[in-house]
């Protein structure tokens, strides 16, 4: 079962002065396996929104719903996963195996088989275990990130969700991140991220959301989202609309390097042939 949004309106300072509508009857389906990628513009209520996936938020009408079970219960958040946009606030033990067995350990796991669960999961996120008996804090943002992410997929969730999980990385935290995003997502975890970035998601995402004013005002594929958008585009799908603008029949909706490459080598092709 997915988790599922049904009319979800939210305000912060709520009847007060200051209270402002973050969230206005928004609906939405996350499935089962998916990879899910929210954008838009900052206040437009896309924090707002996760946070009512594992009930840190409760909205003020309508329901969210994990499998059933409603977002704020025991049973949907042992299925939800989050990791934040600086997760070294999530950070707390004194040792990397203290931080990652945390969960586990109080889900009554114990042992050898606490050991394995930390071993694995380490592991899953490329992560060597020799780091173990380490400080978090010693480690550099990127690595400080994937422990927070080993200890959230040694919780066994069945959903995670990142808010701007990239943030503050260099090039190689950034591909160790979404390296170990692959792995998880060959586990059969669903993982739904907010990002602003979507050229290192574009080869693991199946369907993107767009926010804009506390409403989805987009919600498709990713090609249908490049064809419909005249703005904030990777580079490939902005190359390739400009080559159709040019007088160039190709595909606009391409948006992978190899397929932009195979495009490319059809039009030539086909020039060829005329010749």
């Amino acid at each position: 079962m997915p988790i599922i949004v049904e009319n979800v309106s939210f305000s912060y300072a709520r009847n007060t002065q200051l209270e402002s509508m973050v969230l206005d009857r928004v609906s939405l389906n996350i499935e089962e396996g998916e990879f899910l990628v929210i954008m838009g513009e900052v206040g437009s209520g896309k924090s707002t929104l996760i946070k009512h996936f594992n009930g840190l938020l409760k909205p003020f009408s309508g329901k969210v719903t994990v499998d059933g079970h409603n977002a704020a219960s025991v049973q949907a958040r042992k299925l939800v996963g989050m990791l934040f946009q600086f997760p070294q606030q999530q950070l707390f033990g004194r040792t990397v195996f203290e931080d990652v067995a945390f969960a586990p350990s109080n889900f009554g796991i114990s042992g050898q088989e606490l050991r394995s669960k930390v071993s694995e999961s380490l592991k899953l996120v490329g992560l060597d275990e020799k780091i173990a008996s380490k400080s978090p804090f010693s480690l550099s943002n990127g690595h400080m990130r994937l422990v927070a992410l080993a200890g959230i997929i040694a919780a066994s969730p069945k959903y995670i969700v990142l808010d701007e999980p990239s943030t503050g990385l260099d090039p190689k935290g950034r591909t160790e991140l979404f390296k170990a995003l692959e792995q998880v997502l060959t586990g059969g975890i669903t993982v739904v991220m907010i990002t602003h970035n979507l050229h290192h998601v574009l080869p693991l995402a199946t369907r993107m959301v767009f926010m804009e004013r506390g409403n989805i005002s987009f919600e498709g594929t990713l090609k249908e989202y490049f064809l419909s958008t005249p703005s904030q585009l990777p580079d490939i799908p902005l190359l390739m609309k400009e080559l159709r603008r040019c007088g160039v029949d190709v595909d606009d909706g391409v948006f992978d390097v190899e397929e932009a490459f195979q495009e490319i080598m059809r039009i030539k092709r086909m020039g060829n042939a005329h010749e």
